[in-house]
């Protein structure tokens, strides 16, 4: 996503990136999620990256909504917390949090970008557990 601040967060080419970083998000948790079913594996430095690609969609939506200052990765890491205050599940957090984001769409502006960064943010997690997993 490339924020473009003239246009705002209505443009049709923000609307569609967004749309696309949700859409991949999801393919990227749910091959977290089912690759202990179906025998695959996940690759941690793979999912390391696209989290940094979700925390850089989720700065750009924090600059389309004004607050090009903002910590989203440290807001991430608050949300992260939050969910999952009672039981550590990446996974979980990062499906309930990329559900929020989708419902809020560009319109939730920062509040968008901190459950993008909370995303991303489950995402390290994961790929950390699958690290140690693996060696």
């Amino acid at each position: 996503m490339t924020a473009v601040s003239s246009t705002g967060t209505s443009s049709p080419h923000n609307q569609q990136a967004f749309e696309t970083c949700i859409a991949l998000t999801l393919q990227m948790i749910a091959s977290i999620e089912f690759a202990p079913t179906t025998g695959a594996s996940t690759d941690p430095e793979l999912t390391v990256a696209f989290a940094g690609q979700v925390d850089r969609h989720a700065q750009d939506i924090a600059l389309m909504a004004g607050h090009a200052g903002a910590d989203v990765e440290g807001l991430g890491a608050g949300v992260y917390g939050q969910l999952c205050a009672v039981r550590d599940e990446p996974v979980q957090a990062a499906y309930h949090a990329l559900h929020s984001a989708a419902y809020l769409g560009l319109r939730g502006g920062l509040t968008t970008a901190a459950l993008l960064g909370a995303v991303a943010y489950a995402l390290r997690r994961a790929a950390l557990r699958t690290e140690r997993l693996l060696h």
